[in-house]
């Protein structure tokens, strides 16, 4: 197979299970809290990545590869992408649900962007601010409650977006381990070093163990993880971050679905009309 195509194709895997992990943690957080949720959440998929190292056998090469520069950037992505990011995250679908979390979280390429023009001073085109204001339009919808008042919407929408402005970080260090790691250690590592940081708030604030979350949240979150991760990270080093972005953030309006369907939530025509100019907002950014 082309591996264009295949890089394609790694990409809509990615979407679809990050979709339909929105969904997962959403029931698993039913039963517990967002602390106890990431650690059972983070702990799986750490186990099911060195589980796949090692029957892949690059658990130990990727280890020796390891050095203090590699390590501090792995952290650095770790800490913002499943400790930081993903609390912010849950906390978000804990508090205004799948249907409007997602897309707004999902607005991460806009950061992206933002940190390239930062750090590399890359030109601030039409279309960037045209996708700007595409996604602004699309928060507004989607943050709007059905009488029209923004009401308790703004917490978990703010939650949202600070997990899209963590996420932003991590993914621009990827491209940079991926030159040194193989796709499943980048993603793997930065599992474990945010499952020791989680443990570290648990074993202060307490652990909140149900069977439920164990299933949904742990063991369903881990099959959602190491699958979507693994597909990602290995997308963008097949044909690099700007061509998998358009193709993975299209998972919104997979969410919004799989939310009406498997959750019962309640798609009003501000969400879905949200959700779809968040969609192409992102699109905008991405193509400028």
């Amino acid at each position: 197979m082309d591996p264009e195509l295949f890089g394609e194709l790694l990409a809509i895997v990615s979407a679809v299970f990050w979709a339909v992990g929105a969904s997962v943690y959403k029931k698993g957080l039913e039963s517990t809290d967002v602390w106890s949720g990431n650690l059972m959440r983070t702990g799986f998929t750490s186990l099911g990545f060195i589980t796949f190292m090692l029957l892949k056998g690059s658990l130990f090469q990727s280890i020796s590869a390891l050095n203090s520069t590699l390590f501090f950037w792995l952290f650095v992505s770790g800490f913002f992408a499943f400790f930081l990011g993903d609390i912010l995250y849950l906390a978000s679908l804990n508090e205004v649900g799948v249907a409007r979390a997602v897309p707004v979280s999902s607005t991460y390429p806009l950061f992206v962007a933002f940190w390239a023009f930062l750090i590399y001073r890359e030109e601030v085109s039409l279309l960037l601010i045209l996708g700007t204001v595409v996604i602004l339009i699309a928060i507004k919808l989607i943050s709007e409650e059905e009488g029209g008042e923004f009401g308790k919407s703004k917490k978990g929408l703010a939650f949202a977006l600070s997990a899209a402005i963590c996420w932003s970080i991590s993914i621009t260090i990827l491209e940079y381990l991926t030159n040194f790691l193989p796709s499943e250690a980048v993603a793997g590592f930065r599992f474990v070093i945010a499952f020791l940081l989680v443990s570290a708030v648990v074993a202060r604030r307490g652990f909140n163990y149900s069977r439920s979350a164990a299933f949904w949240i742990g063991f369903g979150g881990m099959v959602v993880l190491v699958t979507s991760n693994y597909t990602f990270v290995e997308a963008i080093r097949m044909i690099g971050s700007a061509k998998v972005a358009p193709v993975s953030s299209s998972y919104p309006v997979i969410s919004a679905f799989f939310a009406a369907v498997f959750l019962r939530e309640k798609l009003t025509v501000k969400i879905i009309l949200g959700t779809i100019l968040s969609v192409v907002g992102v699109l905008i950014v991405v193509m400028s």
